[in-house]
This record gives C-alpha cells, sequence and structure tokens, in this order.
C-alpha cells in the first residue's frame, strides 16, 4: 500500500503529469518490490516553494507504506533522487523525502484495516 506524493514548483502539461505519475508508480514497484497494483502516487505541480531562498527546481517527496524500514530509507533516497535528477531536473540538493512506516492496522482500504 505505499503511498507516494510529489510536490514540486515545476510545471507540466496535463499529459506529462500523467507521464509522470506512471513512471514512478513503475519505479516503486521495482524499488519496494510491491506490486503497482498496490501503489498509489500522488503528483502536485507547479506548487509555490522555495529552498534556499530560491524558486529554482524545488520537491518535497512523502514516502508511506506499511513495513518501510530504516535501514532501506538511505538506498530509497539515493534512487528516488536520481529518479527526480533524471525526470524533472531537480538536483538532489532541492529535494526533501519524509519517509513514513505506517501501522497497517491503522490505514484503510476496501472496507477493512491490513
Amino acid at each position: 500500500m505505499p503511498y507516494f506524493k510529489i510536490e514540486t514548483n515545476q510545471k507540466l502539461d496535463d499529459a506529462s503529469a500523467e507521464k509522470l505519475s506512471k513512471e514512478m508508480s513503475s519505479f516503486l514497484s521495482v524499488l519496494l518490490g510491491k506490486p503497482e497494483r498496490a501503489i498509489m502516487v500522488s503528483v502536485c505541480l507547479s506548487v509555490t516553494m522555495t529552498l534556499n531562498g530560491t524558486s529554482e527546481p524545488v520537491g518535497y517527496v512523502e514516502m508511506k507504506s506499511i513495513g518501510l524500514t530504516e535501514e532501506k530509507c538511505p538506498e530509497y533516497a539515493q534512487s528516488i533522487c536520481e529518479f527526480f535528477e533524471t525526470a524533472l531536473n531537480i538536483p538532489a540538493d532541492r529535494i526533501y523525502i519524509d519517509f513514513a512506516a505506517i501501522n497497517g492496522k491503522m490505514f484503510g482500504w476496501n472496507k477493512q484495516t491490513f
């Protein structure tokens, strides 16, 4: 049930945003070893954002998942930054990633919790 939210000040047309969402879903499936049918991706574009006092390309990412471990987060951070450097030309030092492990009993889907 990974949930991945992308916020960026980058501007993309609807087709490019949908492509980014689909590419991220596929990327996460491989990265996390989870089926793509369980991965939700949200893309929030053209958000007013600054980092270090500038509005150069910047991104904020939330990755929440049942079973997420601290030990894997450094590997995930590197891969996610590389993805965004390629996909959106956002340098790694302008990307923040908020990882959160979710307790399955506190997360619902399909009329039940995990």
